[in-house]
């Protein structure tokens, strides 16, 4: 089944889709830190901040609808269970913000959570899929604990580490896709005689 859901990362483009990802959500998190540090942006402007994310969750969803396409092959079965764990992940997220409001905090205060929520949502997929995903768990774990003794720097801390890790995996599976990509075969010669029809043979295998 691993092997399997390695096609469908492969043949779907996932390292681009991970590429764009890591830059659409540091883009994110410096605009947050743009509206939290410079324009301090408190109550009762909280509201932009949730439509910043929106936006970004919105973009992110059409990233990925538009590189992926229409799956052409047999998905894996742990494909659902990844979605779930991503769409509990942003359920969680969306949590912490909204103690961090019933706290009467200010905003993002709670910021160092998401990193271990990022943290434990890895560490499920190293059980599941591969150990690869530890060094991911570790980069945001390192980072919670960053961004906890910086909090003026949180959002650039969070968006760099997230940025480090979708670039990593987009670079181990941009070097995986070649395995499960057709390979070219050397043309078949046969002597024939003139005006002589030769089956046509494919070019891949």
């Amino acid at each position: 089944m691993v092997d399997q859901l390695e096609r469908t990362i492969a043949l779907e483009n996932h390292w681009l889709i991970y590429t764009l990802l890591g830059w659409e959500h540091l883009a994110t998190c410096m605009v947050s830190y743009f509206l939290v540090e410079t324009a301090q942006l408190q109550y009762p402007h909280r509201w932009a901040y949730g439509v910043l994310w929106l936006v970004q969750i919105l973009l992110a969803a059409a990233t990925v609808k538009l590189i992926r396409g229409q799956p052409t092959i047999e998905e894996s079965p742990y494909k659902p269970i990844i979605n779930r764990l991503w769409l509990t992940f942003l359920i969680l997220c969306c949590n912490v913000a909204g103690l961090n409001v019933i706290a009467g905090l200010p905003v993002f205060t709670f910021l160092p959570v998401l990193a271990t929520l990022s943290s434990f949502a890895f560490l499920v997929l190293a059980g599941l899929l591969s150990r690869h995903f530890l060094f991911a768990a570790l980069v945001m774990f390192v980072s919670g604990s960053f961004m906890a003794r910086f909090p003026n720097i949180g959002f650039p801390i969070y968006g760099g580490s997230w940025l480090l890790v979708l670039q990593s995996l987009g670079i181990i599976f941009l070097v995986r896709r070649k395995r499960f990509l057709p390979t070219p075969v050397s043309p078949v010669h046969c002597s024939h005689k003139p005006h002589s029809t030769v089956p046509v043979i494919g070019l891949y295998q």
